[in-house]
């Protein structure tokens, strides 16, 4: 990141790297010493050309080292990352003795989006120094931007080509409550000063602006004139949705220091805007403050300051506006919110919403953008990382949104744009999703046409969808709603699932197949299987009698009946006695799960009815009844086991369909009363 607002907060304890003691800077060449006068004034362009300079007039190794340590800091406060990542690591090499030196390469490392690289420097200097924030912050976020770019949402990111140059292009503001127009801040030449910043070795910024014509494409920019514009540095713009107002960042530049950056307000009368006015916050003379965010009544600022009793580094902090155009004392968002490092470029969607940058929370790269929304209590009490593809290994930044909308723009320096700092728009395409599935039959396994599956929503709607001619169904669903689904058709038993949507952030189809149970057909239970002699239900047996379950919740009115079987071992008596605990025991379970025992009949039929196979099944064909004959005449003991597991079964049929549920008649007593 180039240009001035970024530069000028990352100042990172030069005095304590580089200016340690006067008696030996004073022995220190005169190149050398130019570079670290250029580097205090923060010009850190020029300061890093200054020190390439006073490496070669340099021979003792050690301070070759620091000049390559000063070179690295250099690049990475003028925002050229991946030239930084170089000379840390040549500092390394170099055997610079800064414990700092492993946690500021890591960090230009994830910049660059080597997070393997990355979180193998964090490691080590973790092993130096750790209990550091920092250091458990870069190894986190490794971790978490590697999940996140595998599992991307679904916003979709895109360059803005007309309004990017080869210069910085950042920090979009709407014009109008309409959209139709946009603000921005550049550095790109054509501006009121045809100067080099000799912080960031680019043009000094200014604001320009875009319409959106009838055919719905965005104008070329237009630099604003002054008085808003200067030959110093401006940006971060916020206009009220009259467009009548600007809030906007401008910093001061004198004989190529900075004088510091302040808030300043400008009206529009017609096309003109006026002379700015400096925001009349309660701040310390020397505090810098800007990136204003405002809220829709204009009653409310929020900006970014690395004013006394923050967190650490820049943090947000909110005004509100008093009588007679005075602003309130500033109050600071909080820890949830701010952290040891910068959190910047606020912007506000409502009361309850906020979009800001932060590398102070788990991120993925640089600067992050992040969402947060006021609790209960009215207190910031959380954030959320913006995640891929909003968010990138680079700086993410200025986010701002429509406010019934979920699109907008956002600042990124990540590869591919068209010059350091590019605007890019954003959008959430609507969620797809969808319930689809299958209807068969559960004794014959065909398909079903032509059934009705009935959507009952939480949210009050009912839908009803039919079948195809390949049994199939498919409906639509809705975010954050929870749902019945019910297939209920003529000689079936009625089946029911419960669905839903709530979180589920990403495009999904819900496969929901059903199998219905007819009426006056018996229908076996295959997973209710039994050890030789024991009635104990099996672990697997649970499961099926727990859909049983739900099936006779949604048919009230029917009796079934629960056969249960033996193989033919043992005698008529003994297998009569054990086919019917078999039955009971059933029937107790469902019992158990809150099942009407008037809808219950257990009966044990010992080993009189043998099953019939439905399918093959190694050396049993479709078709066999596995008789004791039958299955005496099975030379391999395993299938014989076989068969005679499949004789130890629980089946079930409806009886009747004309039940009146015990609940139900005590309501029909009390009535009559």
């Amino acid at each position: 990141m180039k240009h001035f607002i970024k530069s000028i907060l990352f100042i990172l304890l030069f005095s304590i790297f580089f200016f340690s003691d006067a008696n030996a800077q004073a022995n220190k060449n005169k190149k050398l010493l130019k570079a670290d006068i250029a580097f205090e004034a923060e010009q850190y362009f020029e300061a890093a050309e200054l020190y390439k300079k006073a490496y070669v007039k340099t021979k003792n190794k050690a301070l070759k080292a620091e000049i390559i340590f000063k070179q690295a800091e250099s690049y990475r406060l003028s925002g050229n990352s991946k030239r930084a990542e170089s000379y840390y690591k040549r500092a390394i090499k170099a055997k610079y003795p800064n414990v700092l030196l492993y946690l500021i390469y890591a960090d230009m490392l994830r910049l660059d989006g080597d997070y393997s690289a990355a979180a193998d420097q964090y490691k080590e200097y973790l092993k130096i120094n750790p209990t550091d924030f920092n250091g458990e912050l870069g190894l986190k976020s490794c971790e978490y931007a590697l999940k996140w770019l595998d599992k991307p949402t679904r916003y979709q990111v895109e360059l803005m080509p007309v309004l990017n140059s080869r210069s910085s292009d950042y920090s979009v503001a709407f014009g109008k409550g309409d959209y139709t127009e946009l603000f921005f801040t550049s550095s790109r030449g054509g501006g009121i000063s045809d100067k080099i910043d000799a912080r960031t070795g680019d043009n000094f910024s200014d604001i320009y602006f875009s319409k959106l014509n009838k055919a719905g494409k965005w104008s070329a920019p237009e630099l604003l004139l002054e008085p808003v514009n200067t030959e110093g540095n401006e940006g971060s713009v916020f206009i009220n949705k009259r467009g009548t107002m600007m809030f906007f960042t401008q910093c001061k530049v004198e004989k190529k220091k900075s004088k510091g950056c302040a808030i300043y307000v400008a009206k529009r009368k017609g096309k003109i805007w006026g002379q700015p006015m400096l925001l009349q916050v309660k701040v310390d003379s020397n505090v810098t403050f800007g990136h204003p965010a405002v809220s829709d009544d204009e009653s409310i600022v929020i900006f970014s300051s690395d004013m006394s009793g923050g967190y650490g580094g820049k943090d947000l902090w909110m005004v509100t506006k008093e009588q007679r155009g005075r602003w309130s004392i500033p109050v600071n968002l909080g820890p949830a919110i701010n952290t040891p490092n910068d959190e910047m470029f606020p912007f506000m969607r409502d009361d309850n919403t906020i979009y800001f940058s932060s590398n102070g929370h788990i991120g993925m790269g640089g600067l992050d953008i992040f969402k947060s929304t006021k609790d209960e209590l009215g207190v910031f009490s959380s954030v959320v990382n913006m995640k891929s593809p909003m968010n990138s290994s680079a700086d993410d930044f200025s986010m701002i949104i429509e406010r019934n909308e979920e699109r907008g723009y956002l600042t990124s320096n990540r590869d591919g744009g068209k010059g350091s700092d590019d605007i890019y728009q954003f959008e959430l395409p609507e969620l797809k999703l969808f319930a689809k599935g299958v209807v068969t039959d559960s004794k014959t396994g065909g398909i079903m046409t032509g059934v009705k599956v009935q959507f009952i929503g939480n949210d009050g709607t009912t839908n009803e969808v039919e079948t195809d001619n390949t049994g199939v169904y498919e409906f639509a669903l809705k975010p954050l709603t929870s749902y019945e689904i019910i297939v209920n058709t003529e000689g079936y038993l009625s089946r029911s699932v419960n669905e839903t949507t709530i979180g589920v952030e990403n495009n999904k189809v819900f496969t929901i197949d059903f199998s219905v149970d007819p009426v006056k057909k018996e229908i076996v239970l295959p997973r209710i299987e039994y050890d030789f002699n024991k009635f104990d239900l099996r672990p697997q047996s649970i499961a099926d009698l727990n859909l049983l379950a739900e099936t006779l919740k949604d048919n009230l009115n029917v009796v079934i009946e629960l056969k249960s079987h033996t193989d033919y071992i043992g005698s008529d008596a003994q297998n009569n006695k054990l086919s019917q605990q078999r039955a009971d025991v059933c029937v107790a379970y469902l019992i158990s799960q809150g099942i009407d025992a008037g809808q219950l009949v257990a009966k044990g039929i010992g080993e009189n009815e043998p099953f019939v196979m439905e399918n093959k099944d190694g050396r049993l064909k479709e078709g066999d009844v596995l008789t004791e004959k039958y299955i005496k005449k099975i030379k391999f003991k395993k299938n014989k086991e076989k068969a005679n597991q499949y004789n130890r079964r629980t089946s079930f049929k409806v009886l009747r369909e004309d039940y009146v549920p015990a609940v139900t008649k005590e309501i029909a007593t009390d009535k009559k009363k």
